[in-house]
């Protein structure tokens, strides 16, 4: 593998679309997407590469010129929550193990830190991925809510939606 983690480029747009699109097939039960709804739009996609706002971080993992992981953290620029930024991060399973979800999110908690505006990050977790929670806690992520039985699954199933935070300030 020949891993690298930087900011997209516009040239990056199909892969990212073929990464999102495989992930969600990988992770029906751990993983909601904008693709379940929806095909990806190329250019959709471009602008947004093209308009990354100043507070936000989108990085991509890439094995030579695929993308094979994804995190983007959106800051929060109403009023009262301008302080949160939230991040959501996905691994193609064929990757997963080699450290590189930890790099991602290191990536993002540096980022938050070194950020004037950005006081506290927050994300959600699907209940059903003891994986992804045990990562978050490992970064110090801690559970806040849990919203029971929040999403139903592929199976007519549910499982819980977890709101996790921590504070970088």
């Amino acid at each position: 593998m020949n891993l690298e983690i930087r900011k997209p480029k516009i040239e990056d747009a199909e892969s990212i679309i073929e990464h999102k699109i495989k992930v969600t097939k990988e992770n029906p039960d751990t993983l909601a997407t904008a693709i379940e709804n929806q095909e990806p739009d190329l250019e959709d996609q471009i602008n947004k590469i093209k308009n990354i706002g100043e507070n936000d971080l989108k990085l991509v993992a890439l094995d030579g010129d695929t993308v094979i992981g994804i995190i983007n953290m959106f800051h929060d620029k109403r009023h009262k929550f301008r302080h949160i930024a939230q991040f959501g991060i996905s691994v193609q399973h064929k990757y997963a193990g080699h450290g590189i979800g930890s790099k991602l999110i290191q990536e993002v908690v540096d980022f938050a830190t070194e950020n004037d505006n950005i006081e506290k990050l927050i994300l959600t977790v699907f209940g059903n991925n003891d994986g992804a929670i045990k990562l978050y806690e490992r970064f110090g992520f801690e559970s806040e809510a849990t919203l029971k039985d929040q999403v139903k699954l592929n199976n007519d199933s549910y499982t819980d939606l977890i709101y996790m935070s921590k504070w970088v300030k």
